[in-house]
């Protein structure tokens, strides 16, 4: 064998020694395991997991103060979101590679082997974040999963966007967004998803929507795409984001339209950093949180996910693409705290994202793939709480990123 990891603690709390040869998890052996490896670490009881997945994240909008201090002063000056704009209209190809792949950077450093990068598809741009996020995804092909996602996050209506994302598709672009909800009227939304979903059958591409960022019960999007999923038989490839206005609509308005995504087979991606401080200007009390009802997602047979969604940037301003952050937000968004509840979030940034991005032989069982995060924690809630470090990220069985915290009190 190439590695054993010695006296490792699993989620289901055994400790068992992992072998790994090659790039695949050899054995599991709760018993002290005989062979011997060309490295062995003892682990000393840290809680072993498989790497983590990041469902989505806005790539290349990261780190745009960056951009933004590039503008003139008075566009300096604008609202985020108008100044935005100007600070697309300044994307270059290798601008983009190397704010991504700072972002891919943190993402191994904290143990992610998976991710769903968006690139934004606009007049603005054009298809210069597509070319970056490509040129990314084919520099870490060998180690990690990546997937670049055509995105028109400026609408489709009255512009050519609908044909740049036809070409960003040819390009090799692997899945299709959309954001219907930001299109003026029912019409222009309804219009949105169905160009989406025509490209998905010309090309064959799963889809990935984002869906009611908006404390609004008129904003009804969501709906929109799974009956649009169930009407040309797309179920199980399609994704949504955020969903806020599910939380505003009434009980039973809900119920129906979590029943239809269950029945279309759509994955919810819920990420509650972003909703906390993005949804809405907190004008009025009490404030919004923007939190879709993740909850009654679960609870019907839903799956749910989280993801970075945004890292600096005119959404979200923080992000260190660290899917335990996340996963914290997520327990403090939820209420997912006591008792076993907290355990409901590790499959938000494991198993759950890992099927959405159809990651081949994930897990910790003999056969998978020797994708594994070793932390300094003897269990989950433990790595919650402290954000424990991740003092080994395995990709491919080899070790590529190694962290250790020390604090000394000097009493």
């Amino acid at each position: 064998m190439d590695l054993i990891l010695r006296h490792a603690r699993l989620h289901d709390g055994r400790t068992v020694d992992i072998g790994i040869d090659g790039e695949t998890i050899a054995v599991v052996q709760a018993s002290h395991l005989a062979a011997t490896a060309l490295h062995e670490i003892d682990v000393a009881g840290s809680l072993v997991l498989p790497a983590f997945v990041n469902a989505q994240l806005h790539a290349c909008k990261s780190f745009w103060r960056r951009l933004l201090t590039t503008l003139p002063p008075a566009q300096q000056a604008l609202p985020r979101f108008q100044a935005a704009h100007f600070v697309k209209e300044r994307y270059t190809v290798d601008d983009v590679v190397a704010r991504v792949d700072e972002t891919i950077r943190l993402a191994i450093q904290h143990g992610t082997c998976a991710i769903r990068l968006f690139a934004d598809v606009d007049e603005a741009s054009g298809l210069t974040a597509v070319e970056g996020l490509l040129r990314v995804r084919e520099r870490y092909r060998k180690w990690l999963k990546i997937q670049v996602v055509a995105f028109p996050q400026d609408g489709v209506t009255g512009t050519q966007t609908a044909q740049l994302m036809r070409e960003a598709l040819m390009m090799g672009a692997d899945l299709i967004g959309g954001i219907p909800w930001i299109e003026k009227g029912m019409a222009a939304q309804e219009g949105h998803v169905a160009m989406c979903f025509a490209l998905a059958q010309e090309f064959d591409r799963d889809l990935h929507f984002v869906c009611d960022d908006v404390l609004d019960p008129t904003s009804r999007t969501l709906e929109m795409v799974a009956r649009q999923t169930l009407a040309i038989g797309w179920q199980g490839r399609v994704a949504a984001t955020q969903c806020a206005a599910l939380a505003a609509y009434t009980d039973d308005y809900a119920k129906t339209v979590i029943q239809l995504v269950k029945e279309a087979g759509m994955t919810i991606c819920s990420n509650s950093h972003v909703a906390l401080i993005a949804t809405e200007f907190a004008d009025r009390q009490p404030w919004p949180r923007g939190l879709t009802r993740v909850r009654e997602l679960l609870d019907a047979g839903v799956p749910v996910a989280c993801g970075q969604d945004d890292i600096d940037n005119w959404f979200y301003p923080f992000g260190r693409n660290d899917l335990l952050e996340v996963a914290q937000f997520m327990a403090h968004m939820g209420q997912f705290a006591w008792r076993n509840e907290v355990d409901r979030v590790l499959p938000m940034v494991t198993s759950v994202p890992a099927r959405l991005l159809g990651v081949s032989n994930y897990g910790l069982q003999a056969g998978c793939t020797a994708n594994l995060v070793v932390l300094a924690a003897s269990d989950w809630h433990g790595a919650l709480q402290f954000q424990s470090a991740k003092n080994y990220v395995i990709l491919k069985g080899k070790i590529v990123a190694k962290c250790k915290h020390e604090a000394t009190i000097m009493l």
